[in-house]
């Protein structure tokens, strides 16, 4: 059988217990039920919650969550990271979690700091999370994040940004929605496959869009249809600004998402032929 994807759904909006069956996995948001600051018991609850799904969660995001926590820039707290990591880290591993998505918006350089000086602080956030990942066998998923007042806002930069660590656990993410919002050229990808460790599916417009309404069709194929090129046979997450597509006041997420998960797993079948 050829190589395939997996589809996940990002969880950071909706109960699991409003979540379509299907999905080959679930992309768990540590930021939001891992929060480091949150007591064992608290952290328990919401891992069992997500075990008693049978759904795997493979995938973290929402890596740094609130309390002024960032990768770069004044507030980069070398302390307050090293805390952070540990226990994300372990608790990542406890959910099964094997890549890590750290999003772009983290890595700030505001002006008058110096981009010398942000680089640097980058640096040792990565060295922090790369020494926990190494130790939990992951890796890490940087997501540029089109935010031009951050260090790498590009697909293009992440990459150089990831190889510039030396680090062999940090790679790079590819994100649709910030492809667009910098018309970056979806080729970009092909500069170094390996480093891709990761896809979010999503598309702003229309007031944002999930894939079931209005898609973008012809880009979602591009994408997909580069990925089996490349020999890309990972994760690809639906992560989305959810919106009712039935024109209904309250979003029905059971609907909204197995409608979703079909446009996807029809998509996948395009590309991804067995």
């Amino acid at each position: 059988m050829e190589k395939t994807i997996q589809l996940g759904l990002v969880t950071d909006a909706i109960p699991l217990d409003q979540i379509a069956q299907g999905w080959d996995y679930y992309e768990i948001p540590n930021g939001i039920h891992m929060v480091p600051m949150e007591s064992e018991v608290n952290w328990n609850k919401n891992r069992d919650m997500y075990r008693a799904t049978g759904v795997p969660t493979p995938v973290a995001s929402h890596y740094i969550g609130g309390l002024g926590t960032v990768a770069s820039g004044p507030s980069f707290d070398r302390e307050q990271n090293v805390f952070w990591a540990e226990r994300s880290f372990r608790r990542m591993s406890e959910a099964g979690v094997k890549v890590v998505g750290v999003w772009g918006g983290f890595f700030q350089s505001p002006e008058g700091y110096g981009r010398a000086k942000a680089i640097d602080d980058a640096i040792s956030f990565c060295n922090i999370i790369a020494d926990q990942a190494e130790k939990y066998e992951m890796l890490v998923a940087l997501e540029p994040n089109a935010d031009l007042k951050t260090l790498f806002p590009s697909y293009s930069e992440g990459l150089e940004f990831a190889k510039a660590t030396g680090r062999r656990s940090i790679r790079v993410m590819a994100d649709l929605n910030y492809f667009i919002k910098l018309n970056e050229p979806l080729d970009v990808i092909r500069k170094d496959p390996s480093y891709c460790l990761h896809v979010h599916m999503a598309g702003e417009g229309n007031g944002f869009s999930q894939p079931n309404i209005e898609p973008r069709t012809a880009l979602y194929h591009q994408l997909f249809h580069l990925l089996h090129e490349i020999g890309y046979a990972s994760t690809v997450s639906v992560a989305s600004p959810w919106m009712s597509s039935t024109g209904a006041e309250q979003i029905d997420y059971k609907y909204e998402t197995a409608i979703t998960l079909q446009y996807m797993q029809q998509l996948r079948d395009e590309h991804y032929r067995s």
